[in-house]
């Protein structure tokens, strides 16, 4: 790893980076101080009925969102606070009547085509990136949990199961995006589609989206 002048999605796509969407490009073309905030809506999120039990294991280490809802205010904060190959993703989810949820995660470059977000603890979820015509997609390729200086990988289906993200471009300023998690032996966990819009000059807000 190490600095580079690339974002780091440019450089774990290599060319494939300037086929994307401009929209999808203004996401995550942050370098070294810089910052991307997004407003959206999520028309749904939810999760199956097997994953409740493990919800509060979720919670402990930070990861995905706990409670089901549709039409979902969401506001996400993106910046790359040190150097160019580790971003900061600040989630915030506004369901009514209760606080707002956050998602905090760090994203870091492996190596290749590779990333791996990180939560709290040190468990991280390996995504391998590609593009398909002018969409960004994620597919997730295990999970790796960092202890000290020791990585021990497991496998897909310890936690969640499997997962794709694709995010396409609506048009300048929006994108779309939808995500799923499938375990293999007990189908869907979890799942999520919603589209955002990108705020320029960001700065994290303290109410909720009205996009």
């Amino acid at each position: 790893m190490g600095n580079s002048t690339q974002s780091l999605f440019a450089l774990a796509l290599g060319p494939a980076w300037e086929q994307l969407h401009p929209a999808v490009r203004r996401h995550y073309d942050i370098h070294q101080g810089g910052e991307v905030l997004l407003h959206g809506r999520m028309s749904e999120i939810y999760h199956s009925l097997w994953v409740k039990p493990f919800i509060l294991f979720g919670r402990v280490f930070g990861a995905l969102v706990p409670y089901r809802g549709k039409d979902v205010p969401v506001e996400v904060h993106n910046s790359c606070e040190d150097d160019n190959i580790h971003l900061q993703f600040r989630r915030r989810f506004f369901f009514p009547g209760r606080k707002p949820y956050r998602f905090n995660s760090r994203m870091e470059h492996m190596s290749g085509n590779e990333i791996v977000e990180f939560v709290r603890f040190g468990l991280g979820i390996q995504m391998k990136l590609s593009v398909d015509g002018d969409a960004l997609c994620y597919r997730t390729a295990g999970y790796l949990w960092r202890i000290g200086k020791r990585h021990i990988s497991l496998p897909d289906w310890v936690f969640f199961g499997s997962g794709t993200i694709v995010e396409r471009g609506v048009d300048q300023d929006r994108i779309n995006l939808d995500f799923t998690l499938v375990h293999p032996l007990f189908g869907t966990s979890f799942r999520y589609a919603g589209i955002f819009s990108i705020v320029e000059d960001a700065q994290e807000g303290s109410q909720a989206p009205s996009t």
